[in-house]
């Protein structure tokens, strides 16, 4: 089954959304960004396709236990 992935990312100051080959979203704070990865994966979501939304953590030494990963409808948080 294909998964439909959104990830978000941090590029200098801003937080872009990218989905596919599609056209990446900028926004200025990381919430705005999720909001947006997570309303646009639940959407999808719910019309039964199969989603996911990857955020990748900011700065040079990310802290392993504060990476979600989240899948379908039901977000799960790796600890």
């Amino acid at each position: 089954m294909h998964m439909d992935r959104f990830v978000v990312f941090q590029l200098e100051d801003e937080w872009l959304v990218s989905y596919g080959d599609r056209k990446q979203i900028a926004f200025k704070t990381r919430d705005e960004a999720e909001n947006s990865a997570f309303g646009a994966a639940d959407a999808l979501a719910s019309r039964g396709q199969a989603v996911s939304v990857l955020i990748m953590p900011s700065g040079p030494d990310p802290d392993p236990e504060s990476c979600m990963v989240l899948s379908g409808q039901a977000p799960r948080v790796r600890s």
